[in-house]
């Protein structure tokens, strides 16, 4: 399969996108109650940036990211100041979906690969996030460590994470540059 990585330009990007969010996260995670129209609009939209994983006209990935808090993590962190000693700027990687059809393809390492590229390009020192409770091995495999304590919303626990960018485990540096000459 070829992937074509971009950001999420348009508005049908933006539906894409809240569907497959809707998906993931009230439909198959439980965090959100379904909803009629099977659309999931995050509430810092406005401010994230968003990076898709194309196959053809479909979907088959997205990840979004921003560097403006206030982070949706911090309301998961018993004391939000522990960001501020974790090495500036801090980006906050949120609402990592794929489609289930895609999720044992190399459509992640190119994603990530993609988000390197950006989240290098922006400057960022520090990535958190709010990595689900099960699978927590798979996050920590990627360098994240836990900051503060799962934390329950709706059917699903999300544990505070952090990963300086400097630590990034040198197998995933290595995936992801392998990753990139592929899809360059």
């Amino acid at each position: 399969m070829k992937f074509v990585y971009r950001r999420a330009e348009t508005e049908e990007d933006f539906e894409r996108l809240r569907r497959l969010n809707h998906a993931t996260f009230a439909e198959e995670l439980g965090q959100y109650e379904p909803r009629p129209d099977g659309r999931l609009i995050d509430r810092f939209e406005d401010r994230s940036r968003f990076l898709l994983a194309m196959d053809g006209e479909r979907l088959a990935a997205m990840v979004c990211w921003s560097m403006t808090p206030p982070f949706s993590v911090e309301a998961r962190l018993e004391d939000p100041r522990i960001l501020e000693r974790l090495p500036q700027p801090v980006c906050e990687v949120r609402l990592l979906a794929v489609e289930r059809e895609y999720r044992h393809t190399t459509v992640f390492a190119g994603l990530l690969a993609k988000l390197l590229e950006e989240l290098r390009e922006a400057g960022a020192a520090t990535l958190v996030i709010s990595g689900l409770e099960q699978r927590r091995a798979m996050y920590e495999r990627l360098g994240f460590r836990a900051i503060g304590e799962p934390v329950p919303q709706g059917a699903a626990r999300f544990i505070p994470m952090a990963l300086p960018l400097h630590e990034l485990p040198e197998r995933i540096r290595r995936e992801a540059r392998l990753a990139q000459r592929r899809i360059s």
